[in-house]
């Protein structure tokens, strides 16, 4: 009996893990979305009022995320969270300032990571 129950407590601990790593993966890939066009928008010296609109809705994203950094060491190997929590704060205080063309180097390096995972998890849902 105490096997049986051993068994269903590994089975719910894996599936907490595969949840937790789904909703890490959703929050990358959103981020990966909105980051770019955030960066975009933040560039913009006379933005629309819907433009103003969507970049207040995409801080508040990113605000109200509550990044503990440790969780994409943990489950996926990854600083991910940590560049896209640095990303943000760059983007929010400097892309303003850059020259069109100029690269925002933090964001640049989340999107590097990004692919690289996106890379590895495609190789891992073919095998």
């Amino acid at each position: 009996m105490k096997r049986n129950t051993l068994e269903i407590m590994k089975a719910e601990e894996i599936d907490k893990i595969n949840e937790a790593n789904l909703i890490l993966r959703h929050f990358v890939d959103l981020s990966a979305r909105l980051l770019p066009f955030l960066d975009e928008l933040q560039r913009k010296k006379d933005p629309s009022l819907e433009e103003l609109r969507n970049k207040n809705k995409i801080i508040t994203v990113f605000e109200n995320y509550n990044f503990d950094t440790q969780t994409s060491e943990m489950l996926i190997g990854s600083n991910i969270l940590e560049l896209i929590r640095k990303s943000f704060e760059n983007i929010s205080q400097t892309s303003y300032f850059l020259k069109p063309g100029q690269k925002n180097g933090m964001l640049h390096r989340f999107l590097e990571e990004y692919h690289r995972l996106t890379d590895n998890w495609y190789h891992i849902s073919t095998n």
